[in-house]
């Protein structure tokens, strides 16, 4: 069984903004296994789909969703909310969704888990907590950690290439590790925790065909036209 194709952010490479409408309709119309995504909430409590956490020197949380289209109608983006992003993406494409902050997570479960089946998405986070309050919310959701954050102390770095521990304390489903983390003795130590495998961001050629011939679960892309393409020819 070959990985399955993540769209980061959308299509993101494919369209003009990344986390944009456009680029989830080009996932689903190359037929991309997942469209992936991030979530972050305003001060007027608008649960938006958006990666940073500031535009323009603004701190996300502390703009209402008017006053950040505001700033970003300046680049020709409208910042979709979940619901909008849940609408476009039901029955076409199934979700990888990262939650960037804590406090909301009951809030994105409710509005997800009205149209998707727990089959259709997953959820992850680079935050351990917020890993552990979806499954203690719901522990049949599939929840993930992510590791492989650039700029982090030597201690933080080996549990991440290590992280059976926080893995364990968290009730990971799953791991998405950069993809530079993912050595034989990484895919070897998560199958014997039988722990998915969902890396990121792979976008050159070379770099895909490599992953997709490796033992992991699924490869998060920029470029999800090549990894469909150097899928199908390995199969």
């Amino acid at each position: 069984m070959k990985p399955v194709i993540i769209a980061h952010r959308g299509a993101s490479a494919l369209a003009m903004h990344e986390n944009s409408l456009e680029a989830f309709q080009i996932a689903i119309d190359i037929k991309a296994d997942y469209a992936e995504f991030d979530i972050r909430k305003t001060s007027d409590d608008k649960l938006i789909v958006f990666h940073d956490n500031s535009y323009q020197g603004h701190q996300i949380s502390s703009l209402t969703y008017e006053e950040l289209c505001s700033l970003t109608s300046e680049k020709g983006l409208r910042p979709p909310l979940l619901y909008e992003v849940i609408a476009l993406c039901k029955g076409k494409i199934k979700l990888d969704i990262e939650l960037k902050e804590s406090g909301f997570e009951k809030d994105v479960v409710d509005i997800v888990k009205k149209d998707f089946d727990y089959d259709e998405f997953m959820i992850k986070s680079f935050i351990d907590q917020v890993v552990l309050n979806i499954k203690d919310i719901d522990s049949s959701i599939k929840a993930g950690l992510l590791v492989g954050k650039s700029k982090v102390s030597f201690i933080t770095r080996l549990t991440e290439y290590y992280p059976k521990k926080r893995l364990n304390a968290c009730r990971a489903d799953f791991i998405s590790p950069h993809y530079k983390f993912v050595t034989k003795s990484f895919i070897k130590r998560m199958k014997a925790l039988k722990k998915d495998i969902y890396l990121w961001t792979v976008n050159k050629t070379e770099l895909i065909d490599k992953y997709m011939k490796k033992s992991i679960t699924g490869i998060i892309t920029d470029r999800p036209d090549i990894a469909l393409k150097s899928r199908e020819y390995l199969q």
